[in-house]
């Protein structure tokens, strides 16, 4: 209960009738006086203790029973005077005011009855007189603090109570807003990530097409630079071959550039495609090669398919450029769960594999299907690709795993 107009009337009742009693006192009876000033002292103490502490709202039962107990001794001491009636509305507003405990509602309810009932009769016996319309006006007004007290103890809970839900909303609303800049970070971050990775398969593709071709373009030239004075025909027509090369390889470029490779939406022919790699190879630089298909082809997925074109021909274009290979197999072997794929050639081979940019984008065109690849090379016995793509179940290992 706080310090407001409320409990500042509610003391100011508790003197002003004290006062009354006090003018009431005939002769200066000290026994009355004594009690008056005694049970002002004690309203003062109990009101400041419920109003501006905590230990007001922790031990209030005891602090309003002290007062109702004191305010019922003025009907022993003054009979006939029910003025103290008052104090008890007052006793009984408080009561309802900061009672959370319809219990406790009741025990005071009846102890109140009990006592006044004793006190009504001890006014007949020394009297000879008893009011019963002044005491039931008197008894009606208590019920009617009562209630008012009670309606005003409502009102402040649901106050209390739409307080801590408003605060609730409150901090929902923030956690939510927290919660909408915090996705809008994320999806900051998916876009550059996804601008990235864009990235990423624009260079594997400038590179596994563009350099594909460049690779075979220089190889003809220099061909062609050869053939210059010991067959002008055939250095013509090497020439005639060159200019195609340079031509596809500009329009792969532009197709690079604006970023309109084939995407995993497309259809890729695996086989057609895979043929005519090879072939335009054996046309090129005299690559012989065999290729072999096992199982279904339709069981391939198209992001799949188009990864294992460039992986054959970037295989296939390091056979000739680093390996001086003549000779490459190609063999594709399809399951209901799995892609084994091994390209292997006769090249020169090397001792140890450093895989560079050609390398690592295989590895990450497997990589990005949760598939496996092997690189294995000896001095003088070619080199072996070996690519695994799941076809049922995808998963990574990060780290030392057990």
């Amino acid at each position: 209960m706080r310090l407001t107009l409320l409990s500042l009337i509610r003391l100011i009742m508790f003197i002003f009738i004290s006062y009354f009693y006090y003018t009431a006192v005939d002769n200066n009876i000290t026994i009355q006086v004594t009690y008056i000033i005694s049970v002002l002292i004690i309203f003062t103490i109990n009101h400041f203790l419920l109003t501006a502490t905590s230990f007001g709202e922790k031990h209030y039962p005891i602090l309003i029973a002290i007062d109702l107990v004191v305010t019922m001794g003025y009907s022993f001491l003054f009979p006939g005077i029910t003025l103290y009636l008052i104090l008890v509305d007052v006793c009984a507003v408080t009561l309802f005011l900061m009672a959370k405990d319809s219990l406790l509602i009741w025990i005071f309810s009846i102890s109140f009855f009990v006592v006044w009932s004793i006190s009504m009769g001890y006014t007949y016996h020394i009297t000879g007189n008893l009011s019963i319309i002044n005491n039931l006006v008197n008894l009606l007004f208590v019920f009617f603090s009562a209630i008012v007290g009670r309606l005003i103890y409502k009102l402040t809970s649901a106050q209390e109570k739409i307080t801590h839900q408003y605060d609730q909303l409150s901090e929902s609303h923030q956690e939510l807003q927290d919660a909408h800049q915090q996705l809008h970070t994320y999806s900051k971050q998916v876009e550059e990530l996804t601008l990235i990775q864009e990235r990423n398969r624009i260079s594997r593709e400038i590179h596994d097409t563009v350099g594909h071709k460049m690779t075979a373009l220089l190889m003809q030239l220099q061909l062609a630079k050869e053939l210059r004075d010991l067959d002008p025909k055939k250095s013509e027509a090497t020439i005639e071959l060159c200019e195609g090369l340079a031509r596809e390889a500009l329009n792969e470029i532009r197709l690079s550039v604006r970023t309109l490779q084939e995407d995993e939406g497309t259809k890729h022919s695996l086989l057609k495609t895979t043929r005519k790699i090879l072939e335009d190879y054996q046309e090129m630089t005299g690559l012989k090669s065999d290729f072999h298909i096992t199982g279904e082809l339709s069981q391939i997925p198209p992001s799949i398919q188009l990864n294992l074109i460039r992986i054959i021909q970037e295989s296939v274009t390091n056979a000739v450029r680093h390996g001086q290979a003549t000779k490459c197999n190609v063999s594709i072997h399809i399951s209901s769960s799995k892609i084994d794929a091994m390209i292997k050639d006769n090249g020169t081979g090397a001792i140890d594999v450093d895989p560079g940019f050609g390398l690592s984008n295989m590895r990450e065109r497997v990589y990005d299907h949760g598939g496996t690849i092997m690189f294995e090379s000896k001095k003088d016995e070619g080199f072996i690709i070996k690519v695994t793509f799941p076809l049922k179940e995808i998963s990574w290992k990060v780290g030392d795993v057990k």
